[in-house]
């Protein structure tokens, strides 16, 4: 019988999964590290993104942003040996949120209307951004991790719209008790993640390169199955 295209969509993601579960096992052999479950709800990325062209003044700035987040860490003693796997819906990106917007200064201070809201929510997940429609999620997988505590650099592999790029993310890792709080900002330009930045009117009015990414990832002790 032939494979239905959510099912093979299912057998991917837990090949991914298992594949994934193994590379820890085989980075963290003999090593004494504890996994993490993300908390969703205390943990948010944000999107910065700047007009540029003659035309700028005709547009506006644009914060994307998501409470989300979900996913695991593995915590070691030695950043070298923990790893993480998050994943993000694409269909969860707010587009400028006035409270967000309000947060990130004067450079977002002039208010958005609803309708401009919607027709830059409608261009990010439209063919030449996120591609909405065929892509649900965004994942990213540490590769490598550098550095100690609480400075720690992160190789990255970003999965998105069925591809994979490689950035590197600097952080700033707290730990407490039973929780973990990873924190930081990196500028990472469209071609960096294989996206065309939006242009209008010849390019008189675009989006500017970089975008700025400012990342919270909090999350608690243990993997959530006792809940």
């Amino acid at each position: 019988m032939a494979l239905t295209h959510m099912s093979a969509n299912r057998i991917a993601k837990r090949a991914g999964l298992l594949l994934w579960i193994l590379q820890l096992l085989a980075c963290t052999d003999g090593i004494a590290a504890e996994q993490y479950r993300v908390l969703s709800g205390d943990s948010e990325l944000r999107v910065l993104v700047f007009r540029a062209g003659a035309l700028a003044t005709l547009g506006h700035n644009h914060v994307i942003s998501s409470n989300a987040l979900a996913g695991t860490v593995l915590l070691a003693d030695t950043p070298a040996d923990g790893a993480f796997d998050l994943h993000l819906p694409v269909d969860s990106l707010v587009v400028d949120d006035p409270d967000v917007r309000a947060e990130e200064g004067s450079a977002f201070s002039v208010a958005v209307s609803e309708k401009d809201r919607a027709g830059t929510r409608r261009n990010m997940m439209g063919a030449k951004l996120l591609q909405g429609d065929r892509f649900a999620d965004i994942r990213v997988t540490s590769q490598r991790i550098s550095g100690s505590y609480p400075d720690v650099l992160i190789e990255a592999e970003v999965t998105i719209r069925g591809k994979k790029y490689i950035v590197e993310l600097p952080v700033i890792v707290e730990r407490y008790d039973d929780r973990v709080v990873v924190t930081g900002s990196k500028d990472i330009s469209h071609s960096d993640l294989g996206l065309t930045p939006f242009t209008a009117a010849f390019g008189t009015m675009r989006v500017g390169d970089p975008m700025t990414f400012k990342y919270r990832i909090a999350a608690v002790r243990g993997d959530g199955s006792e809940q």
